[in-house]
């Protein structure tokens, strides 16, 4: 796949510059939750290099679903201030996200000066793709540069209806992203091992379907795991899974069940409470008052001797109950292997719920690539087009 990109002879000097980034992070009592690799961060790179070489920066992203409201929880506030902290400056974030005022804010902009424009959805139009809206978008710069891999998959206005509008280009982190995706499909060197946790199924499905005939091993964890210990009759108490996906586990465990690994054990819990009791056990011996809260230290082991034959790893969810930490252990203990592993091998790691796990034992940059994505990256890897990419092809 080529890109139209963003040349490093490009002159840019006094140009305006629309950047897509994805500032879509949990805000807690007004601050971002955005660590030092987090999607904003690294965004805050790009949105520098653009400053430097002394273009006016105008910065879109999206907050929430405030469904074409605006509402004051969903403000860019708390990104603007996650911006100035990142780039030394303070962002000036405009009251609205089209119109006369916005447009007169420009025009006062100097060289290198960075804007942060509301919430897009804060209007409507914004999901919608409408065309009025991404030309009322467009009337605000003189290039376009989508920098936002992460909601790739959306055909929304700021995505896709806008390149039509503007010179577009694919920003340095998209176009880093869709490269290094674009080598796994053409050349998988083996074994390639296939690590997916997380709850839905039907999210994974896709990807599982396209690698499944050339992969090695298939390694299942978290909720995912539940659909299929179901399928092949196991009890698991009132642990969490996708009822309507139970049938598709059980043709994939038909067709598939010599590359497929399930745990043999796992912790189960008496509830999601941090201080619930804790016990490992066989996943034949769990009682119908159990929760599926991790992975066991047998099934960490037999992941971990798969892991470190591997020459290609792709993983995307966490393998426990991730947002209690003491039900993490199990994904802290494969992001480690997995990490130790890179170098002697291509490895891919996508998924917000990962990324907290990542940064929290300092490995964000121990992979071949820390995925922005979650839905885009299961969706460009199981060969479906995504419309912000496709907005930028040559």
């Amino acid at each position: 796949m080529k890109l139209r990109k963003l040349g490093s002879t490009m002159n840019l000097k006094g140009k305006r510059v629309l950047i897509r980034i994805d500032g879509n992070v949990p805000v807690v009592k007004g601050r971002v939750q955005d660590g030092p690799h987090g999607r904003i961060a690294r965004s805050a790179v790009d949105i520098n290099w653009l400053a430097q070489r002394g273009a006016k920066v105008i910065v879109m992203t999206h907050l929430g679903r405030p469904n074409g409201r605006r509402i004051s929880a969903y403000s860019l506030k708390p990104v603007a201030k996650r911006l100035s902290s990142l780039l030394g400056t303070r962002i000036q974030l405009a009251r609205s996200v089209i119109g006369k005022d916005v447009e007169k804010t420009i025009e006062h902009m100097e060289n290198g000066d960075v804007l942060l424009l509301e919430n897009l959805r804060f209007d409507l139009r914004e999901t919608q793709n409408d065309s009025v809206f991404a030309e009322a978008l467009a009337r605000l710069g003189d290039f376009y540069v989508n920098d936002a891999f992460a909601v790739s998959h959306r055909a929304h206005a700021s995505l896709d209806a806008i390149a039509t509008k503007l010179p577009s280009y694919a920003g340095p982190l998209l176009a880093q992203e869709v490269s290094v995706l674009s080598r796994l499909e053409k050349q998988t060197k083996k074994p390639f091992v296939l690590l997916l946790g997380g709850l839905k199924m039907t999210t994974k499905l896709p990807i599982i379907k396209r690698f499944i005939p050339e992969m090695d091993t298939l390694l299942i964890g978290g909720a995912l795991a539940n659909v299929f210990l179901v399928a092949q009759g196991v009890t698991i108490g009132r642990s969490v899974y996708e009822e309507e996906a139970v049938e598709s586990a059980r043709e994939l465990l038909r067709m598939y069940s010599d590359k497929i690994v399930l745990p043999t054990d796992v912790i189960v819990a008496s509830s999601l409470r941090k201080d619930a009791h804790r016990r490992e056990v066989l996943v034949k011996d769990i009682e119908k008052t159990d929760r599926i809260v991790d992975i066991g230290s047998r099934t960490r082991k037999q992941f971990q001797e798969i892991l470190e034959q591997a020459k290609t790893i792709v993983w995307n969810g966490p393998l426990g109950y991730c947002e209690i930490p003491v039900f993490c252990a199990g994904t802290r203990d494969v992001a480690k292997v997995i990490a130790n592993q890179t170098g002697k091998a291509t490895t891919i790691v996508g998924g917000g719920d990962t990324l907290p796990v990542i940064e929290s034992l300092n490995l964000a940059d121990k992979f071949t690539l820390l995925s922005t994505g979650g839905g885009a990256l299961l969706q460009f890897l199981s060969g479906e087009s995504l419309p912000g990419i496709e907005a930028l092809n040559m």
